[in-house]
């Protein structure tokens, strides 16, 4: 094999990766920046409510963040994509001659202050509702593009096709674009998403946490797992049963036979003193995947850590619910496992006026036993502390 195809093959593995990992998109370009000949490289993955951006490691996006913004919002930019055609390199300069480019504010504003104004170009997918889009980039007073370079990066278009769609599909099923990473985050909650493959598409910064001191959790880009087989075999039970009740109405017999024989919270053990992780696993249909009867769907982990204090929202519980600030303070203190006297003690005041405040705030917050009181401020009104007693 030749040291280009080498190099071609390389580049398609790192793409495979990228798309399975979006962290790994920079090094990906960087492969296909070298491989074409570019100062930078640029993928863009675009959908009805948001436009996903990859860009090699040498272009700074933190420095240009706003300026990339501005590109890829502007009439001008989404008037060039859509004259490119689908699955075919092209020069930039063979859509608008350099001198005409040149003169457009886009470019002198935009483009010209991020080293660009050349490129080789290709819209690898474009669907009903998005597209993707790869640039290769150089300075105008560069070389243009030739035969060869737009070649090399043609043989990645249909790669790059795939990993436009897998994008957008994961995308579909991720937390951000529906505001439930923020509820979760909020919980002190682990998230691990799953693809139909059972591969982690997607971790929040919780899950990162538990999964880094490698005690009772484990994952890589291929699965997760557990340090004990048998809580491992039962996790993975729960997950095929998940996958199989997130493909459809026509999967469903067979996936309630199968979630009957499959426990769907899984406790994780850890090493003492940390009590178990209690891992959740649920379905998380993609509602725009077109899902074939029989096909998997993709699987949510929410990841519990019972030894993990949380804290009540006093403020938003005074707030709701009208009550004083030494009644909050009470509750709270009751949600937190003490009895009225040690609430009392710990607030400096008489058991009697403790026993009022509590009466006041079972009025309030319309409850009538301290072990409703306690599921409303767990359920409605908690937020996570600092961590364990090992974390701290």
């Amino acid at each position: 094999m030749s040291a280009g195809a080498q190099a071609i093959l390389r580049t398609v593995q790192r793409i495979y990766d990228a798309a399975m990992e979006p962290q790994d998109w920079p090094h990906c370009l960087d492969s296909v920046r070298d491989l074409v000949g570019g100062s930078h490289a640029v993928f863009t993955t675009t959908t009805d409510d948001r436009v996903q951006l990859s860009t090699c490691s040498r272009m700074d996006v933190l420095q240009h963040g706003d300026r990339c913004d501005q590109i890829l919002h502007s009439d001008f930019w989404a008037e060039q994509m859509r004259r490119f055609p689908t699955g075919a390199t092209r020069t930039q300069s063979s859509m608008v001659p350099v001198q005409d480019y040149e003169r457009t504010d886009f470019y002198q504003q935009l483009i010209r202050p991020i080293g660009g104004g050349l490129a080789a170009v290709a819209v690898p997918w474009r669907g009903t509702s998005g597209w993707s889009a790869i640039r290769v980039c150089r300075p105008l007073d560069e070389r243009d593009f030739g035969a060869e370079e737009l070649n090399r990066l043609q043989a990645l278009v249909p790669h790059l096709a795939k990993a436009g769609k897998l994008n957008r599909r994961l995308a579909s099923v991720d937390p951000c674009a529906t505001g439930a990473l923020a509820a979760i985050d909020a919980l002190g909650l682990g998230l691990i998403l799953l693809d139909r493959h059972g591969r982690p598409a997607y971790r929040n910064e919780r899950a990162e946490a538990l999964i880094a001191a490698r005690d009772g959790l484990l994952a890589d880009a291929y699965g997760i797992a557990t340090t004990l087989p048998a809580q491992t075999r039962a996790l993975h039970q729960a997950i095929t049963a998940a996958m199989l009740l997130a493909g459809g109405p026509d999967t469903a017999d067979d996936a309630l036979n199968r979630a009957a024989a499959a426990v769907l919270r899984i406790p994780v053990s850890r090493r003492p003193p940390n009590g178990p992780l209690i891992l959740t696993v649920i379905p998380a249909p993609a509602p725009d995947r077109g899902a074939v009867p029989g096909e998997p769907g993709a699987v949510a982990v929410l990841i519990s850590d019972p030894d993990r204090r949380s804290r009540i929202d006093t403020a938003g519980l005074a707030s709701a619910y009208g009550l004083t600030r030494r009644e909050s303070d009470l509750a709270a203190l009751i949600a937190g496992g003490l009895g009225p006297a040690e609430a009392a003690e710990s607030l400096g005041i008489s058991i009697g006026t403790a026993r009022h405040y509590l009466k006041q705030v079972f009025e309030k917050t319309e409850t009538h036993r301290q072990a409703e009181l306690v599921r409303l401020l767990l359920h409605s009104f908690a937020a996570p502390d600092i961590g364990t007693a090992a974390e701290r």
